[in-house]
């Protein structure tokens, strides 16, 4: 397989930041996101003053876990190494594209790449906490690598008792937490191409930042159809149908009144039969 050219990989790359960007969780949920992503929470304390016993409360709000999982799923290309947009793959295309001056006076890639691996790689090394019980320790980089293979996209079987130890919560707020970190440095990843491609710095095909990313959920398609008797042969060439077989739906009295049990449907517009 001949391998991608760096302009196409950076333009899918767009495309795809483009989509994880327009998921419900970034529109409306943009200052959590953040929030997530920088390790912000809330604590409370609550202090007898006659006793001097004391109770502290960690308190975070996290989304919901099923709109999460899905914008776990945009970002995964992101970090996956066969993908096209694997982050170091794409930033090594980026580099290719630009020219001296351009990487030395407005884009920091090698900034920039640190930044990924330290959202990405090592998940041995804690992002934002670590947790310590008696059967041993886990960082939250790890926790989330459970809560992705075990409880979100994959069903794969915890074997580390400190794992087994940990609930299903522990390890959806620790992967919040990291995921949400991947998320920020896409966007930064993106913002910076998409400056650089409004400067003129880097030249890419416009379609990559205006073909639409989300599929639409209302279809009004013009259609020519035909209806038959059900069992009747489904036709290969629209160009000669049995029109002895299939009729005009317009002109199929008894399935527009309908009357009739069933019937086999066939539709066609420019691109072809459905």
């Amino acid at each position: 397989m001949p391998a991608l050219d760096p302009r196409d990989r950076v333009q899918r790359f767009v495309l795809r930041a483009r989509k994880m960007m327009a998921h419900s969780l970034v529109r409306e949920n943009f200052e959590l996101l953040n929030d997530l992503a920088s390790g912000t929470f809330t604590a409370t304390v609550e202090v007898n003053t006659k006793t001097g016993e004391s109770k502290t409360t960690l308190n975070m709000e996290l989304p919901p876990e099923e709109a999460f999982e899905s914008f776990a799923a945009r970002l995964r290309p992101f970090i996956i190494g066969k993908e096209s947009v694997y982050w170091a793959a794409v930033l090594d295309a980026l580099e290719k594209l630009l020219s001296k001056e351009t990487l030395a006076e407005v884009a920091d890639i090698d900034g920039l790449r640190e930044h990924w691996k330290r959202v990405v790689e090592g998940a041995n090394v804690a992002q934002a906490y670590l947790v310590v019980t008696e059967k041993g320790q886990l960082t939250d980089a790890q926790l989330a690598d459970l809560w992705l293979n075990s409880d979100a996209l994959h069903t794969q079987p915890i074997k580390s008792d400190i794992g087994n130890d940990l609930s299903l919560n522990q390890r959806y707020q620790a992967a919040v937490g990291v995921f949400a970190r991947i998320g920020a440095v896409a966007n930064h990843t993106h913002f910076l191409i998409n400056h650089l491609y409004r400067e003129g710095l880097l030249e890419l095909d416009e379609s990559a930042f205006t073909s639409p990313v989300l599929a639409d959920t209302t279809i009004a398609m013009p259609m020519q159809m035909y209806s038959a008797e059900v069992g009747a042969p489904f036709p290969t060439d629209l160009s000669d149908l049995d029109l002895e077989v299939w009729k005009p739906i317009q002109e199929d009295l008894e399935l527009l009144s309908s009357e009739s049990d069933a019937a086999s449907v066939v539709a066609a517009n420019d691109d072809g039969a459905h």
